[in-house]
């Protein structure tokens, strides 16, 4: 049972979302709190796992009050409950990256099924978290089946990537950070992030990023060439794929239905890296997040001689789909997250002493 602390400012919204959680199995609303200061009273007395944080409320807001749990309940996970609206997404991407657990968006007044959207938003969220809950309150494990050996990638064809690709979700604007943040502004080829979020929430996480780390990152634009040393983010609600236009990569923007659920999809972007090989080579990671997007991309980018790194589980806030990498035999080096901005600088610079910074792609 996962204990579950509501934070809104509004009466009614509280209310609505205790209706939500309500119908959840194996979680209790143990309070609500219409602001910081009161969440941070009712944390000390009620210990809950986690606590949903409103972003806009009165003498202590959502930021706020997330950067006081994290230094006086760190134990306490926090999602963030938020509009779609830019400054909702500009907080939220902040708090994402102070870290917050997760977030979902409240519902539009279009939306028709408003209940059933944040149940199926929070559910997955908590469901996430069910396992860092476990780990805090562990219980007498079951007899382990054996375990079955973890299958091996294909051996990647060598040499230097002409592209890296990163896809992520749960916990990924933080791994993001921890990644481009290391990275150098000379890297000697371009970046494509895939990151499961809405459009406003993708545009607010590229300016913070392009803010932040050195290299710089925007919204990949349709036809958009690929310039080295530059991260372009999918944008929301698109799928992000690579062509190779006379010997030019660029981007190309693609409305096709959802993989697993998400739009942009990794695996959108991955399967198209791999149709470009072997004149293109990727280097591509799988950062934190739930599900397994990316695991079937990353399995044919082996299959076409990529190199593929995925994030390892102590480090990840969710190992769903670094974990489904793995388990499919699609990850040459499994690391943690301190650790592969290295690895990509390694792979990026090894064969490359003797290359112009000008990309120069096979024809």
């Amino acid at each position: 049972m996962i204990r579950l602390l509501i934070v809104d400012d509004s009466v009614a919204f509280r209310m609505f979302l205790r209706r939500c959680l309500m119908a959840l199995p194996n979680v209790e609303v143990v309070g609500v709190a219409r602001d910081g200061i009161e969440a941070l009273e009712k944390m000390q007395e009620l210990r809950p796992d986690a606590v949903t944080l409103d972003m806009n409320m009165p003498r202590m807001n959502g930021m706020e009050t997330l950067q006081a749990m994290k230094r006086d309940y760190p134990n306490i996970s926090g999602i963030i409950i938020a509009a779609e609206t830019e400054d909702d997404a500009d907080r939220t991407v902040q708090a994402l990256k102070a870290g917050a657990f997760d977030f979902i968006v409240k519902p539009r007044a279009s939306d028709p099924n408003p209940m059933e959207s944040i149940q199926r938003g929070l559910g997955e969220s908590l469901n996430a978290l069910r396992p860092h809950f476990e780990k805090k309150n562990p219980v007498a494990p079951a007899p382990a089946a054996a375990a079955r050996p973890t299958p091996q990638p294909m051996a990647p064809r060598g040499g230097a990537p002409d592209i890296l690709a990163i896809g992520a979700s749960t916990g990924g604007p933080a791994a993001l950070y921890a990644v481009l943040a290391a990275l150098s502004a000379q890297l000697p080829i371009p970046v494509v992030v895939v990151q499961h979020m809405p459009e406003l929430f993708i545009r607010s996480l590229a300016a913070r990023m392009d803010k932040d780390t050195p290299p710089p990152c925007s919204v990949a634009q349709e036809g958009e060439r690929l310039q080295p040393g530059h991260v372009y983010f999918a944008p929301g609600g698109t799928h992000l794929q690579i062509h190779n236009d006379h010997g030019v990569l660029s981007a190309h923007l693609d409305d096709s239905p959802p993989l697993h659920f998400c739009r942009p999809a990794v695996d959108a972007s991955f399967l198209s890296l791999a149709a470009l090989a072997p004149r293109v080579q990727t280097l591509a990671v799988v950062l934190t997040g739930m599900g397994k997007d990316g695991a079937a991309g990353a399995l044919e980018l082996t299959r076409h001689g990529a190199f593929v790194i995925a994030q390892d589980k102590e480090s990840s806030t969710v190992w769903g789909m670094p974990g489904a990498t793995v388990a499919a035999g699609a990850a040459h080096r499994v690391l943690p997250l301190t650790d592969i901005a290295g690895a990509i600088m390694a792979q990026t610079q090894r064969m490359r002493a003797n290359t112009s910074t000008t990309q120069a792609y096979r024809s």
